[in-house]
């Protein structure tokens, strides 16, 4: 902890936990708190903060759920180890991970890159409007900041649009990119859809999580300018690592 000192939280007309978890999340971001860090025990915290334990647990809860700590029964809570390299977007924005991380200045690089041909089974028809059996480009990776696993991404994209053989020495780990650096599909739209999962035995060994772990999921449907659907993909986040927002007018 830096020696910037707690300060009680004054009451106003947000609701004290919002507020609570406000004023924490803003001492972690400024760094009174670093990511691995214990934070003091809910009855030392609730007295420096000047609210109930009960307040505080709703705060950190929601904090929890949100991946900014880790709560470890019998333990404490820490600050989750992986804050500081988070990822944080804007859900109206339409740009792949990788310029995301190179937005906010992080070195990106994959790994386990496994590229080939298959065959559309139902599910993979339906979401691409395909007929099943239509050759697919399948491109499977996992994505590290630091050598530390932080998404698996899974993309299919009719293999008429981008041959196997296209993703060559050029590819940077994103398939939406890749299609826009080589001309072989417009992207005018992404419709995407966010999830919770918990890391199965495949998930839980290419992220390097244990079973069970909380997972985020979204699923993401590319659309080309005349309105048929380009690319699908299954995008599996380590939500320590990311932070989505949407941003409504």
């Amino acid at each position: 902890m830096t020696n910037g000192a707690v300060q009680p939280l004054r009451p106003n007309r947000i609701p004290l936990s919002t507020q609570t978890q406000q004023y924490l999340l803003d001492l972690i971001e400024h760094g009174t708190y670093a990511p691995g860090e214990k934070l003091p025990s809910e009855k030392e915290f609730s007295v420096q903060l000047g609210i109930s334990r009960s307040t505080l647990r709703e705060a950190l809860l929601n904090l929890e759920q949100e991946g900014v700590v880790i709560r470890r029964h019998g333990v404490g809570t820490f600050v989750a180890p992986g804050y500081e390299h988070r990822l944080e977007s804007g859900l109206e924005r339409l740009e792949s991970i990788l310029e995301l991380a190179a937005r906010q200045g992080f070195q990106v690089r994959i790994e386990g890159l496994e590229v080939r041909q298959i065959a559309a089974d139902v599910k993979l028809g339906e979401q691409l409007h395909v007929a099943p059996g239509t050759e697919l480009t399948s491109v499977r990776r996992v994505i590290c900041v630091d050598k530390t696993p932080i998404a698996y991404m899974a993309d299919f994209v009719l293999s008429s649009i981008l041959p196997p053989d296209e993703v060559d020495d050029i590819f940077n780990g994103s398939v939406l990119d890749l299609l826009k650096e080589k001309g072989l599909a417009e992207i005018t739209q992404v419709v995407a859809h966010i999830v919770a999962m918990t890391a199965d035995r495949t998930l839980s060994e290419k992220l390097k999580v244990k079973r069970g772990q909380p997972l985020l999921l979204m699923e993401e449907m590319a659309f080309a300018g005349g309105g048929e659907i380009v690319e699908f993909s299954r995008n599996y986040f380590v939500p320590d690592h990311f932070q989505f927002h949407v941003i409504r007018r």
